[in-house]
């Protein structure tokens, strides 16, 4: 009851509350200073209480200065209630107008919508007296309430808020809609029968979405906008759309993306594409270039007739740069690979409206070491064969070729330390990275053969296993290496077609990113060639599928796994059902296959260390992250006289322009290798230089560090930033609600006006001028005058 006192109590006074409030306590300390002096040889309750009675007394009688007002609200029968989502993604910053004089953004216009103008008055003072009302913003994550008219408080002059966002989720505020109110009569989410009569005693209510339509959230959301408008509307809430911009593209230039590898071989060619846009400068000379270390590497003018998008590849010789970064590496300090930070710009000579896509940073690890990869098959199979051509013929990977069986040039396997055979310790076999095991002969495998693999993994190495139609890994799987795989044998091969398809987990990591638009990504692995057999198996205990084979499109169909992964031990294990990947070349030869499986051998391999001294190799899982990412660190620590250290107290150091800014505790991962890791939580964007502290060394002795940097890399929100009518209508249309465009804005609240069959009755009662305030006072003082009588002080 106290609460709801208080926030009726409102103070209307041409001086504020808190001065008021001041004036008062110094009266407050002024009356009882001096009252104390005549009462405090009375005997008690006198001494206090007398003082007391006078200062509340004068207390009151100066915060008449601050206005008091009574505010009552009353609410006569059932208001409608209106939440608007305003969205603050970056696109909402644009103008639409190439008139200096004209230059409103879009989020502007919003509040302007809302609040009103000098001239026209607001939406939410038009239908405060008849509408419970919400203003909420969104961009890319939960949306945030900015006001209510349930907290009673005033309607704001302005609102705080600025279009920032990095990407935009339509879907945000609908969601937040369904999951916190429940407009249902009987909460079944059916469609309410009740006549209207009965209807009048239902709060009804719409939700406003005031927005540019282009939902660029690139993530998997728990369902689409249109979807949970149907859902709303079911429960009585329609869903309307208020369309802010410019359905045509604003005249310019960007970078949509820089399409490169992450990391390369310090003397090999960096290749890449530039995907670019242009619109309304058709024609023009458009000029590209790719700065770093202060130089341009790379240029080349273009002109383009159509407005879109094109890709225009690059080629950047980076031997020079590597050899510039490492004349400055300090002494004692090896890196073993070399960040390169580079800078893609493009220009034309006609109308560039936004700027802000002209440039795109990125960056690239310069591997000084190359990657070794051993290929093992039984036979030359086309897959087999594709694959030995795409990693032999890249200068970042050392690739050798087992093969042996009786269509190979070597019908036994051959066992040597040597390029070309199959490793016969394991020091050699710890040379490489990863292993591709197609389907050997499982009869020439030794045990110490298997074992020897077992342990590769165990202790990091990757393992990339690829079945074949002659059953040769289903006798392989029945001896111990069989734990090593990720999935169980259950019945023959199926030789029908099946059609591919990611899961959930499987479309969230990067391998699976065939293209750059994550969502056309499940049906472009839909649409790969099928292939033409897969075996038959499920998943073993700890492994999860990524992809899977299906006998048909529907649902309901038959499904078994075709990619599937686990850890073991330290390293990770791929399987894969069918050899015919290869077939993803027909008509675009590697464009899929090859970032297939550049992505898939990346991913199944351990992260080499960034760089190392003496003592200590340290090495991040990735150059560049997400925004909400949290990085993998490793490290290897050794003594002076190499051999591992194990017994040290070890902490990573987030350093950031030169400051430690967070220390987080490593654990032993290996005591054999003396490595430790760590996950550090999520950072916020900028360049960051992770180092390593330990118990029994210098922290001078100490030079490794692994640079990072951290950044919202979806740049999809200004890709396209021209007002979606399309997707808006659909969203309407699902909630069944209106679409508005800006230039038509008062239909949409003529028509929010009938949800309510109520209205609100405000009235205030200016307490300084009433008996209210008066009556307590003179109360107070009366009181006072009869205990000074007592105490024969009158």
């Amino acid at each position: 009851m106290i609460d709801s006192l208080i926030a009726q109590m409102r103070f209307a006074g041409s001086l504020s509350l808190p001065v008021v409030v001041g004036i008062a306590l110094v009266a407050v300390l002024a009356v009882l200073a001096l009252y104390t002096r005549e009462t405090k040889t009375l005997p008690q309750p006198y001494s206090f209480l007398l003082p007391a009675l006078r200062a509340t007394a004068v207390f009151l009688t100066v915060l008449i200065l601050a206005g008091p007002v009574w505010h009552h609200r009353q609410v006569v029968g059932t208001l409608g209630r209106v939440v608007f989502a305003v969205d603050t993604s970056g696109s909402m910053a644009l103008s639409d107008s190439q008139n200096s004089s004209d230059k409103d953004s879009r989020l502007q216009r919003a509040s302007d919508l809302l609040l009103g103008t000098a001239t026209t008055p607001g939406w939410l003072e038009t239908i405060s007296e008849t509408h419970s009302i919400d203003v909420v913003t969104f961009d890319q994550g939960s949306p945030t309430l900015l006001w209510s008219s349930d907290s009673e408080t005033d309607r704001p002059a302005t609102f705080q808020w600025s279009a920032e966002g990095k990407s935009t989720d339509l879907s945000a505020p609908l969601s937040s809609v369904l999951e916190t109110i429940n407009l249902s009569s009987d909460g079944s989410g059916q469609e309410s029968t009740a006549s209207d009569e009965e209807n009048d005693s239902i709060r009804r209510a719409a939700v406003v979405l005031m927005t540019d339509g282009r939902d660029t959230n690139t993530g998997l959301q728990k369902g689409t906008s249109t979807a949970i408008a149907q859902r709303l509307s079911k429960l009585g809430t329609t869903v309307n759309t208020l369309g802010l911009g410019s359905a045509d593209e604003p005249p310019g230039v960007g970078i949509v993306r820089v399409i490169r590898q992450e990391t390369v071989a310090a003397e090999a060619t960096l290749a890449g594409e530039l995907l670019i846009k242009q619109y309304g400068v058709d024609g023009q000379p458009i000029r590209l270039r790719i700065e770093s270390q202060g130089q341009t590497v790379w240029e080349e003018s273009i002109t383009m007739n159509q407005a879109g998008q094109q890709s225009i590849p690059f080629e950047i010789d980076i031997a020079k740069l590597v050899k510039t970064l490492e004349e400055q590496t300090p002494h004692g300090l090896r890196r073993l690979n070399e960040v390169l930070d580079f800078v893609a710009k493009v220009e034309t000579d006609g109308n560039d409206v936004y700027a802000g896509d002209d440039a795109r940073d990125f960056r690239v690890a310069a591997a000084k070491r190359n990657r070794r990869l051993l290929i093992v098959d039984s036979s030359s199979r086309w897959e087999t064969r594709y694959l030995k051509n795409l990693f032999v013929r890249d200068p970042s990977w050392e690739c050798d070729v087992v093969l042996f069986g009786p269509q190979t040039h070597h019908p036994t396997i051959e066992r040597g330390d040597t390029p070309d055979t199959f490793p016969a310790t394991d020091a050699g076999m710890g040379r490489y990275d990863a292993i591709l095991m197609g389907e050997v002969d499982a009869g020439q495998f030794t045990e110490e053969d298997r074992l020897r693999i077992a342990r590769f993994v165990a202790s990091g190495g990757g393992l990339v296993i690829i079945d074949g139609r002659h059953g040769e890994l289903r006798k392989l799987a029945e001896t111990p290496l069989g734990e090593v795989f990720p999935v169980r044998y259950t019945g023959p091969a199926k030789e029908s077609p099946m059609t591919l398809r990611p899961t959930t987990a499987g479309l969230e990591e990067p391998v699976l990113g065939l293209i750059d638009d994550n969502q056309q990504l499940n049906t472009l692995w839909k649409s790969l060639p099928k292939p033409h057999w897969t075996a038959s198996v499920e998943l073993a205990q700890g492994a999860e599928t990524w992809v899977e084979a299906g006998d048909g499109e529907a649902d309901s169909a038959r499904k078994t796994p075709w990619l599937a992964t686990r850890m073991y031990g330290a390293g990770r294990v791929f399987y894969l059902a069918s050899d015919q990947s290869w077939r993803w070349r027909y008509k675009v030869a590697d464009r899929f296959y090859g970032r297939f499986w550049n992505q898939l051998i990346q991913a199944v391999v351990q992260p080499p260390y960034s760089a190392s001294d003496q003592f200590l190799a340290v090495g991040t899982d990735k150059i560049e992250y997400e925004s909400g990412e949290s990085v993998l660190l490793r490290a290897r620590l050794r003594d002076t006289r190499g051999n591992p250290v194990t017994d040290s107290t070890v902490d990573a150091l987030v350093v950031h322009q030169g400051n430690t800014i967070a220390t987080v505790p490593m654990s032993l991962e290996n005591v054999d290798r003396g490595t430790y890791t760590t996950m550090i939580p999520p950072l916020p964007d900028g360049d960051y230089s992770i180092r390593v502290r330990a118990s029994g060394y210098d922290e001078s002795a100490l030079l490794a560090d692994a640079p990072i940097r951290v950044r919202q890399t979806n740049h999809a929100e200004m890709d396209r930033v021209s007002l979606n009518e399309d997707s808006l209508r659909q969203i309407a249309e699902a909630g069944n609600g209106i679409y508005v465009h800006q230039s038509d804005a008062q239909s949409l609240i003529e028509y929010l006006k009938p949800l309510s069959s109520g209205t609100i009755i405000e009235s205030d009662t200016v307490l300084w001028q009433s008996f209210y305030w008066f009556i307590p006072i003179i109360l107070l003082l009366a009181l006072e005058w009869w205990l000074r009588k007592r105490a024969g002080l009158v």
